[in-house]
C-alpha cells in the first residue's frame, strides 16, 4: 500500500509533466519543421507534405496521450489520497499537498 507522500509526489509529478508536455510539444514541432524543410529542399516538396501530415499526426496523438495519461494519474492518486479534483485550485491544499510529498513516512 502506498503512502500519503508517494501519491502526493504523483499528483506533483503528473502537474509538472503537464506544464511542461506544451514546450516539448512545440519544440518537437520546431524541429519537425526544421527537417521538412531540409526534406523539400533535397528532394520535391510533396515528400515534405507527406512527412508533414505523418508528424503532425503523431505529435498530436503524443500529446493527446500523454495529457491523458498525467490527467488519469492526477485523478487517482488525488482519489487514494481521499481528495477531490478541485481541490489542486486551492492554494492551501496544493501547500499541504506539497508537505506531504517532503514528509518521510516509513
Amino acid at each position: 500500500m502506498a503512502t500519503k507522500r508517494e501519491h502526493a509526489v504523483a499528483v506533483l509529478d503528473a502537474l509538472e509533466s503537464k506544464v511542461r508536455l506544451k514546450s516539448k510539444t512545440v519544440l518537437a514541432a520546431i524541429i519537425a519543421a526544421a527537417f521538412l524543410l531540409a526534406v523539400a529542399y533535397f528532394t520535391m516538396w510533396q515528400y515534405a507534405v507527406g512527412g508533414a501530415l505523418l508528424l503532425a499526426v503523431l505529435l498530436q496523438m503524443t500529446h493527446e496521450r500523454l495529457t491523458i495519461a498525467a490527467d488519469a494519474m492526477i485523478e487517482t492518486n488525488l482519489q487514494r489520497l481521499g481528495w477531490d479534483l478541485e481541490a489542486l485550485d486551492d492554494d492551501a491544499s496544493m501547500a499541504k499537498l506539497r508537505e506531504f510529498a517532503k514528509k518521510n513516512e516509513g
